[in-house]
């Protein structure tokens, strides 16, 4: 029987040109690491950040008829605007909410 373990030999590793390191050193993982940062942020942390400014906008301007949808799933209509609260109608209740519970203004 013949061995064929002894013909599948490796090849000995050529040796590396002088000043020639390897890119995906600690630089390369470093660059990488970078690159999924910028493309995190840019696909996930900023769209957020303007569509939670623009609803932020959207609340401090809120007025009495503006129709509202709260995080709790109550549609209404913009009673009265407290401090803090918002009075929403809708039907025949009253609701008084947070306005931080507010998640879409409908004009």
């Amino acid at each position: 029987m013949l061995n064929i373990g002894i013909f599948a030999q490796a090849a000995p590793a050529a040796a590396p040109v002088a000043g020639t390191e390897a890119l995906g050193g600690s630089m390369g993982s470093i660059l990488m690491m970078l690159g999924i940062f910028v493309i995190f942020y840019l696909v996930l942390i900023l769209p957020e950040s303007r569509k939670r400014k623009k609803l932020q906008k959207e609340i401090s301007e809120l007025k009495a008829g503006d129709k509202v949808l709260t995080a709790g799933g109550i549609h209404g209509t913009v009673d009265f605007i407290g401090e803090k609260t918002l009075y929403i109608k809708s039907l025949d209740a009253k609701f008084e909410v947070a306005k931080e519970s507010v998640t879409a203004v409908r004009k």
